[in-house]
């Protein structure tokens, strides 16, 4: 989901003064600056930590809070570069030197190329996309639409969920059991959706029939906010709940969801290994390995920065992930066994918060410009003409 990484993270971190913002800010943002200061506080040296506290400084309309905690980025080494939707009230002299110079640090890797363009979907909001090699089709869910099309591999769209049918909510993740053909969904309610009221916390999961589009399970979650999922071979899924820190599973037959892991940092994308040993989970802190025989859990260790990620997907025992939480995104492949990792597409102009990705053959297929910034602060959706057609871009693996 493309939720930056500090929209909740800091709930658990106890809070402590700091000094206040240059300006009058709300008082969700001047706790969360205090919290995420304790927090750098005892990790000063912790990139990600500082990157989204000096969004939120950004968010309190504090020029100079922001310029300090970025130039403590340069002196750490950041290659991140700085993403402009987190930096929106920023527009100092200094703001864009110091901009300027981590964008600079930000290697260039251009590889991708677009697959098509969803026309006339400008308002869809994509979030999730699933790839069914027996139609040769991909699936694409809708966040403001709350729907699912069908698309082929030439944009051609048709509505295979319609909206807010069967209580469909904000549609992100989705993946498909081909050999049961069926399209599991994950909706929650998020204020991006139409139809949207303060307050909501629901999450639903639901399986569809790819050959008739008939509902054939359902299971709601309250409160909860499922994000994204995995599939294993004998029909059981593993989810994500941001909203719990957790990791649910179905199993086969079963009708409600169990908890299988705790203690997550706003667990974002998850993909099981090949051989179904190891489940691979990305939070904010980075990529957890679960062994699915006797549940241990490690850290995935790595050189390179793991924060942030959101989609995760496996190719040939290696993770294809997209980091857009932290800097600007970044499609990323990872040897999970020894940690290096390689910039598969990075600087590209298209991009627009890229959420997540499918694996189709030997091709990685995402979604370079969903839109989610296409919102007031009220979160009524701007006006048609301002928006964009989303556009899938394609890398070779």
């Amino acid at each position: 989901m493309r939720r930056a990484a500090a929209v909740l993270l800091f709930a658990t971190i106890a809070c402590t003064s700091s000094k206040p913002p240059a300006q009058p800010v709300d008082e969700n943002t001047r706790r969360v600056i205090e919290q995420i200061t304790a927090a750098v506080e005892k990790q000063p040296d912790h990139a990600p930590l500082i990157y989204v506290l000096a969004t939120y400084h950004d968010r309190a309309r504090d020029a100079a809070s922001v310029v300090k905690w970025l130039t403590r980025l340069d002196e750490l080494g950041w290659e991140h570069g700085v993403a402009p939707d987190g930096f929106r009230n920023t527009n100092t002299p200094a703001f864009r030197a110091i901009a300027a110079k981590l964008d600079a640090r930000e290697p260039r890797v251009n590889r991708a190329r677009v697959a098509f363009t969803l026309a006339n979907q400008r308002d869809l909001i994509p979030e999730g996309i699933a790839f069914d090699p027996v139609d040769d089709v991909f699936y694409v869910s809708g966040i403001h639409r709350r729907n699912v099309l069908r698309v082929d591999r030439n944009g051609r769209a048709t509505e295979f969920i319609s909206e807010a049918r069967d209580g469909m909510l904000g549609g992100l993740g989705v993946k498909v059991d081909g050999v049961r053909r069926l399209l599991w969904v994950i909706s929650s309610t998020t204020p991006e959706m139409r139809g949207w009221k303060e307050g909501e916390n629901a999450s639903m999961l639901a399986a569809y029939d790819l050959r008739d589009g008939k509902l054939v399970r359902k299971i709601e979650a309250t409160p909860a906010i499922l994000n994204d999922l995995t599939l294993l071979a004998d029909g059981s899924l593993f989810a994500t709940d941001m909203g719990r820190h957790k990791v649910v599973r179905l199993a086969p037959e079963a009708t409600s969801l169990g908890v299988f892991a705790e203690n997550f940092s706003f667990p974002n994308g998850i993909t099981v290994s090949e051989d179904e040993r190891i489940l691979y989970v990305a939070d904010f802190g980075g990529i957890t390995r679960i062994d699915l025989h006797d549940n241990s859990r490690t850290k995935l260790e790595s050189k390179s920065l793991l924060s942030g990620i959101d989609g995760l997907s496996m190719h040939q025992s290696e993770l294809i992930a997209i980091q857009n939480a932290v800097g600007k995104a970044r499609v990323i492949r990872i040897d999970p066994e020894h940690g290096h990792v390689e910039i598969l597409e990075s600087k590209n102009g298209a991009f627009e918060i890229p959420t997540t990705g499918a694996v189709a053959g030997d091709e990685y297929f995402f979604i370079a410009n969903p839109g989610l910034r296409s919102f007031n602060e009220d979160h009524s959706m701007w006006p048609m003409d301002k928006l964009e057609d989303p556009v899938m871009l394609k890398l070779a693996l």
